[in-house]
């Protein structure tokens, strides 16, 4: 009953069969009118861990948005606390924080948490003799309504020469990101807050997108930022694209591998873009860009700022990366 699989699109989604089935039955996979259910889990630790408060409304944001880019209304969270000791005063305002912080997005989302479960004391002793205890990570499990499981997209690119824009704004942060923390080793900075109007408008336009059929493909931007959510978009289908960005405000790094809230990568077929526009202007105002266009398998993924660019790659390249980092890092 599995319609999207993990690791197709930002969330899974499920079809509700009918119940009219004889013991041992399984009915062919009929989707048409289908209900379904979509489902995801977040949260970035590192955001936790630099403002408890901020970090677990982005965590709530974030699986929100993971929802409606497969096209489902998110409706419930459960909650997974995982948290070092309580009994010292770090711990407890960790704790305390990311509760409240949760308690406010899942009002601002109308997702009510309906469960959950809290794993505290989760620390080690370091060679200091020190108790070091984890980032402070509530899990964050949501689920949506697909009204119609034929209405779904996932995060890969579908057609050559469709229009991708970006929902949003380019303008983003490098706090607490993962660029900071694989390229420089830091885990710093304030991680931008929630702007939950703009939030609720961004998951909107695209889950309407997706039901008129024009949104094709949707993925979030979260760690790694718009760089790593292109490469993701691209390697999903095998399909490159070739990006053009005006000069950033900051600087190009900024652009590519910030991690902001409320960001959604969209592609659109060429037929449907003048309709599509006109619907953005109308909901989004100057919240959304084309920044670019699907290419086939045989171009190379290229992405340009203003006179410079940046990335100039295959998609060998790029797939060959994401592939084997985890068999490199076992044998290294």
């Amino acid at each position: 009953n599995t319609v999207i699989m993990p690791g197709g699109a930002d969330a899974a989604v499920i079809r509700l069969r009918s119940q009219d089935f004889g013991v041992g039955e399984l009915t062919d996979l009929d989707l048409t009118e289908c209900l379904g259910i979509a489902a995801t889990t977040d949260c970035n630790s590192r955001h936790v861990y630099l403002n408890p408060y901020e970090g677990a409304k982005l965590a709530v944001a974030e699986a929100a948005r993971n929802l409606s880019c497969v096209g489902a209304e998110p409706i419930a969270v459960t909650d997974n606390l995982n948290f070092g000791s309580p009994e010292t005063a770090i711990g407890y305002w960790q704790l305390h924080e990311a509760c409240r912080g949760i308690a406010e997005a899942c009002r601002e989302l109308a997702t009510p948490v309906t469960g959950g479960n809290v794993s505290l004391y989760n620390e080690t002793i370091n060679s200091e003799g020190i108790s070091q205890p984890i980032y402070p990570t509530p899990v964050i499990g949501m689920v949506g309504i697909v009204e119609n499981v034929q209405k779904i997209v996932g995060q890969g690119w579908q057609n050559v020469g469709d229009r991708i824009y970006l929902l949003g704004s380019l303008q983003s942060s490098l706090a607490g990101s993962e660029y900071l923390a694989v390229i420089y080793h830091l885990v710093s900075g304030n991680p931008q807050p929630v702007n939950f109007e703009l939030e609720r408008k961004v998951q909107a336009v695209c889950r309407y997108g997706i039901s008129k059929g024009w949104i094709v493909s949707a993925h979030d931007c979260a760690e790694g930022g718009l760089a790593v959510a292109i490469a993701e978009s691209c390697i999903s289908t095998n399909l490159s694209a070739q990006f053009c960005f005006p000069k950033p405000i900051s600087s190009d790094h900024c652009l590519l591998f910030g991690e902001s809230p409320s960001r959604i990568l969209v592609s659109v077929t060429e037929a449907k873009a003048q309709v599509w526009e006109t619907y953005l202007k109308e909901n989004l105002l100057s919240y959304f860009w084309h920044i670019g266009t699907v290419g086939t398998e045989a171009q190379n993924l290229i992405v340009a700022i203003a006179e410079n660019t940046p990335i100039d790659l295959s998609l060998f390249e790029i797939s060959q990366v994401y592939n084997s980092s985890i068999p490199k890092r076992l044998q290294s």
